[in-house]
């Protein structure tokens, strides 16, 4: 009578299941980190259209003057453009860091473009309604 050991047959599937758990463990783990890259996204996307909205209201509020837009958003501009600028927290900054909201104006229509970095994140049209011109 010869025995045989069933040791080897024993470690051949132990090594099979921490091969699975490991593929199971590696897919989750990309799973939750690009769930997190699309949290973080949705979560820019979501500032910048809170920050775009409000200059929209600004604009609407002042019946498009520019001025009194820049003055309320205490913002930088040239004659037809306004420009704010923010940190990576969505903190107003002084000069351009992060993420960036630019304010086109043409007539009494206000194109709001909200930039991270040079990519385009947002835009929006704003009118402003001018009773009795």
């Amino acid at each position: 009578m010869s025995y045989r050991s069933k040791t080897p047959l024993f470690l051949m599937e132990m090594v099979i299941m921490l091969l699975v758990f490991a593929i199971s463990a590696g897919i989750c783990l990309k799973i939750f980190v690009e769930g997190k890259r699309i949290s973080q996204e949705s979560y820019q996307l979501d500032k910048a259209c809170m920050q775009a909205q409000m200059v929209a209201e600004y604009w609407q509020r002042t019946k498009g003057n520019i001025k009194d837009t820049a003055e309320l958003l205490q913002a930088e501009g040239n004659g037809s453009e306004l420009f704010l600028y923010f940190d990576e927290n969505w903190n107003r900054a002084e000069a351009k860091e992060k993420f960036s909201l630019s304010v086109i104006i043409q007539d009494a229509t206000a194109k709001i473009i909200v930039f991270d970095g040079d990519q385009e994140i947002f835009s929006i049209l704003s009118e402003a309604v001018m009773f009795g011109a």
